[in-house]
């Protein structure tokens, strides 16, 4: 081996022992890309010189590049926006830079301004069902509280037009916005504020949209005058187009739990259940579910429904995670006797911490094993 190369392996020996490389497997899959694509020998022109570099060196090199440059990015290169943190509740900078190297988090930089207002996507965090999404409004007079919104109505003013353009027709189950929670409301008027979007993936149809466009044409907002609430209306046109790029689907943990469990004295089979640190799906056997709400509550349908609601998970400790829900659909798939609920979680969880789901204002614990 030449001594250059020995020096080379060196210091990346010492640097990866310094910094304590993990390399992901979105780093480790770019790495064999790059590898499969490298040359036996590669030439470089270098100040009138011509310079050999050996495969190995080159494998050194893309090792190296791969491995730096994913640390790079999770240590500063791109940084999670603030609001979005708050929005998932606080994860850990761990979970931003794990969400980030494996391409679940993407810093947006599209804006389009028009009619005195600018919007800028600052951020999108995805997985197989989720979908969310952070603007950056401002505005050039105080127009700005927690009652106003974004549209994109149809040409005759009644019937609305998506404002989240995707390739295929149907892409999402249900889709809802608004203004930041913590943005003021009610006479607090200002020029800026953050708008973000919770949009829940369609069940029917493979997620395949590497990227989307935001569409708005009017913003909606009102003025309080003497204790009167006077609505206003600004048109314009502000269309955003947000790469999502090829690899953001997290794969998730799929639990099919072998024993029903009981609820309200009902013996339910939950079939499935698939959890991702952003979203959760739980499939519940149709005919029982139909029996629960028969022998409960009479075919009191919304009653019925909170006794299988989601409500948080025990970690391996046995103590209680409180997630909330970031939007919730459902789906009825008579030909499996299957009804499912899909829905974002509320924060960053990591899947292998948790040993059981919970439902209901019970707690039934569902064992993930």
């Amino acid at each position: 081996m030449r001594a250059e190369e020995q020096r080379t392996d060196r210091r990346i020996a010492e640097k990866a022992a310094k910094e304590q490389w993990e390399a992901s497997a979105g780093c480790r899959e770019r790495v064999e890309r790059i590898l499969a694509e490298l040359p036996d020998t590669s030439e470089q022109e270098e100040t009138g010189m011509r310079k050999i570099w050996s495969r190995r060196t080159l494998i050194l090199a893309a090792a190296l590049a791969a491995v730096v440059g994913t640390t790079a990015m999770a240590s500063g290169l791109f940084r999670w926006d603030q609001k979005a943190v708050e929005n998932f509740r606080n994860p850990t900078e761990e979970d931003q830079n794990a969400m980030t190297m494996e391409g679940l988090a993407k810093e947006q930089i599209a804006s389009a301004a028009d009619a005195g207002i600018t919007v800028t996507a600052k951020q999108t965090v995805q997985d197989k069902n989720t979908l969310y999404i952070l603007l950056d409004i401002q505005a050039e007079e105080e127009i700005i509280d927690g009652n106003g919104g974004f549209d994109r109505p149809g040409e005759n003013g009644d019937d609305e037009l998506p404002w989240i353009i995707t390739e295929h027709t149907d892409a999402f189950n249900s889709v809802s916005m608004g203004f930041a929670p913590d943005t003021p409301a009610f006479s607090e008027l200002s020029d800026h504020g953050y708008y973000e979007i919770n949009a829940l993936k369609s069940l029917d149809q493979e997620w395949d949209e590497e990227q989307i466009e935001i569409h708005f044409t009017e913003y909606s907002y009102y003025t309080y005058e003497n204790g009167d609430t006077v609505p206003h209306t600004i048109h314009g046109d502000w269309a955003l187009t947000l790469p999502l790029g090829e690899d953001t689907i997290l794969k998730t943990d799929l639990y099919e739990p072998d024993a029903p469990v009981e609820i309200a004295g009902v013996s339910v089979q939950v079939k499935r259940i698939e959890v991702s640190p952003l979203s959760l799906i739980l499939s519940f056997d149709m005919d029982d579910l139909n029996e629960l709400q028969e022998t409960c509550y009479a075919g009191e349908t919304d009653v019925y429904l909170k006794e299988v609601a989601f409500t948080g998970f025990l970690d391996q400790n046995g103590d209680e995670i409180l997630t909330g829900v970031g939007g919730m659909s459902g789906k009825y798939d008579f030909d499996n006797r299957e009804i499912i609920h899909q829905m974002g979680l509320g924060t960053y969880v990591d899947p292998s911490d948790l040993s059981a789901v919970l439902l209901g204002d019970e707690k039934t614990e569902v064992p993930l094993k």
